[in-house]
């Protein structure tokens, strides 16, 4: 699982094993690809008004018998939105939450 995150003004990709949580590695990112994206996310987040954890469970609650396994915030002609990836036994599911 890969996670993008701060350490002071750095934009960081850490990996995580998704069984257990701990932290194989983590590192600035320097990709450009990966930072255009870690800063498009970190500018949905800066202007959200919802918490994602709150969006994954609203999404969750709305699809009963799912679970959330992916949050991608971002921004959509100036809205703060997540997309959730949502898992119900073998089927995925693209939903979107506002986050404002």
């Amino acid at each position: 699982m890969v996670i993008y995150s701060m350490k002071g003004n750095d934009l960081m990709e850490v990996v995580a094993n998704p069984r257990t949580g701990a932290i194989a590695k983590a590192q600035e990112i320097t990709d450009a690809i990966d930072l255009n994206e870690a800063t498009e996310q970190k500018a949905a987040v800066a202007k959200a008004k919802v918490p994602l954890l709150a969006a994954a469970e609203a999404a969750v609650n709305a699809n009963s018998g799912s679970r959330a396994i992916s949050i991608v915030p971002e921004l959509k002609n100036g809205q703060a939105s997540a997309e959730v990836t949502l898992l119900t036994g073998n089927t995925f599911k693209r939903v979107t939450e506002k986050l404002d």
